[in-house]
Formats: C-alpha cells, sequence, structure tokens
C-alpha cells in the first residue's frame, strides 16, 4: 500500500474512532458536564500511557524541542469542546454548529498550502468540495438571532483544523511525546475547575469513560501517523467519513433517523462517493508508478 493511502486509510480509522467517541460522549452528557468528559478521556489517555512507557522510558514521553508548540496545539483541543458549549449555550441549535463546523476539511486544505505550501489539485479539491456539500445537505443551517454567533462554529472548525496541520509540524518529533502532551495540556487546563464541577461516576460510567480515553488514544495516534505518511491535504477529505460512521452508529443502536429519506441518501452518497472516487483513483495511480519502479531496477 502507498503511503497516500495509507494516510486515507489512517484518516478514515480516525474518523470511524471519533463517531464512536461522540456517541459514548453523549450517554456520559446526560450525567456529567462536557468540562468534566473532556477531563476524564484525557486522563484516562494519559493514565494509559503512564503505566505503559511511565515506569519504563519515561524520557519518551516528556521529551521534546518544542514544548510551547506542543501546548499550544493541545489547547485546540478544549478550544473545540468550549467553543461547542459556548454555541449552544448563545442559543444555536446542534445541525447549525455542526453545519459550520464541517467546513474544517476545507479549511485543511487551504491551511496546509498557506503554511506547507502543499500542491493542492484540482480533483482533491472538488471531491472535498463534494463531500462538504453531503455534510451540508444532513446539516442544514438554521435561523441565527445574529451572525455574530457564527464565531463558535468556526472557531470550532478552526481549531481542528489548526490542530491537525500543527500535528503535520510535529511529525519530525516523537509520536509518544506528541500523544503525551496532546492530553496533558487539556488535564492541566481543567483540573483546576473539576473540583466545582465534580460529579462522582457511577461504576458502569468509569468503564465508559476508560473505554472513550482509550479510543481516544488509539484515534489520535491515527491521527499521527497519517499526517506522517503524507501530506495532510491528501486524507483531509476523508474526515467527512466520521458522518456517516455516526449515521450508522446511530442505526445499530436503534435510534430514528433525524434526517429525511432522500437527505440521507444524498448526503451520504456525495461523501462517500468522493472518498471513493479519490481511493479508487489513488490506486490506480499507484499501479503506473510500481510498474515503472520494477522497470527501472
Amino acid at each position: 500500500m502507498g503511503e497516500r493511502r495509507r494516510a486515507m486509510l489512517l484518516m478514515a480509522t480516525f474518523a470511524v474512532l471519533w463517531a464512536a467517541i461522540d456517541a459514548l460522549e453523549g450517554i456520559l452528557l446526560q450525567r456529567y458536564s462536557l468540562y468534566q468528559v473532556l477531563w476524564g478521556r484525557f486522563a484516562v489517555h494519559l493514565a494509559v500511557m503512564l503505566a505503559v512507557w511511565g515506569w519504563r522510558q519515561p524520557r519518551l514521553l516528556w521529551a521534546t524541542r518544542r514544548p510551547l508548540f506542543q501546548f499550544a496545539r493541545s489547547s485546540l483541543m478544549l478550544g473545540m469542546g468550549i467553543s461547542w458549549i459556548g454555541g449552544l449555550q448563545s442559543g444555536m441549535d446542534s445541525t447549525t454548529l455542526l453545519c459550520v463546523f464541517w467546513l474544517s476539511p476545507l479549511l485543511i486544505l487551504l491551511l496546509s498550502w498557506m503554511f506547507w505550501r502543499e500542491r493542492i489539485t484540482a480533483v482533491f479539491s472538488i471531491a472535498t468540495l463534494c463531500a462538504a456539500c453531503g455534510a451540508f445537505a444532513l446539516h442544514p443551517p438554521g435561523q441565527l438571532a445574529t451572525v455574530s454567533l457564527l464565531a463558535w462554529p468556526l472557531a470550532m472548525a478552526l481549531c481542528f483544523s489548526l490542530y491537525v496541520v500543527m500535528t503535520r509540524s510535529l511529525r519530525t518529533e516523537g509520536t509518544t511525546s506528541n500523544l503525551f502532551y496532546a492530553a496533558l495540556g487539556v488535564v492541566l487546563a481543567l483540573t483546576p475547575a473539576m473540583p466545582g464541577l465534580w460529579v462522582m461516576p457511577e461504576p458502569l460510567d468509569v468503564l465508559v469513560f476508560c473505554v472513550i480515553g482509550g479510543l481516544g488514544l488509539v484515534a489520535l495516534y491515527a491521527l499521527e501517523r497519517m499526517v506522517a505518511a503524507a501530506p495532510v491535504s491528501v486524507s483531509a477529505p476523508f474526515a467527512y467519513l466520521q458522518i456517516v460512521a455516526t449515521a450508522a452508529i446511530a442505526s445499530m443502536a436503534g435510534q430514528e433517523s433525524q434526517y429525511s429519506t432522500r437527505r440521507l441518501f444524498v448526503g451520504l452518497l456525495l461523501i462517500v462517493g468522493a472518498a471513493l472516487y479519490l481511493w479508487l483513483r489513488e490506486s490506480r495511480l499507484s499501479v503506473p508508478a510500481a510498474t515503472t519502479a520494477r522497470t527501472a531496477q
């Protein structure tokens, strides 16, 4: 498998895990604040890393040449949560928030061009736009009391996009330390607020917290490997598969779809079609390249 296809597959893996995490967090948010859920998720993330590496090779956890950059990137994870809460508390509905948030893969293309001078081909731009249309079909915007409210979902989209691009900047650092600082920044920022927000988890909820933390660690590992495999513009359109995974999880859980059949069909067709086209196109392009390499040998 070529590096570009590996990056696509890793982003798809991240998207599916992201959907699973969101579904499990939805269970916890019925009883706990989002801040406690975020703190618990990343606390488990840290605990797993300390248990695996802390007693054998602790230096792998904290060794980095760019600590300030690491903490700045970690703050974007918290920024996403704050933006989501701020948008909901200001009166925006979740569909409108998601409609704007799903500009993020397009922002990844723009930021990767600005900071990394990645060459964005017309094929990837068009495929990403098609997938974005699918996302907007499933999350149509509602009415806004004021345009200024768009600052919340735009901030959320920018936080995610910058996180991906900044992760690309850290690909020369150790993956272990990148994952460690990604969680450490969130835990340090939220710990002072926990005494006032803390609700003692029930035993079953502790298990859900542990599962979310473990899945979150694996998801961020997939993202780390993705940016190391290929330019982020290659895999950006595959982030939209999170919407497909969310719809599949809701269907398996027996939840009634919030979308009409036509809207669901059009949205998923555009997203899956764009991802499948890019995957098959990359497969076709890799065959001549491999043949040329063997001929040259």
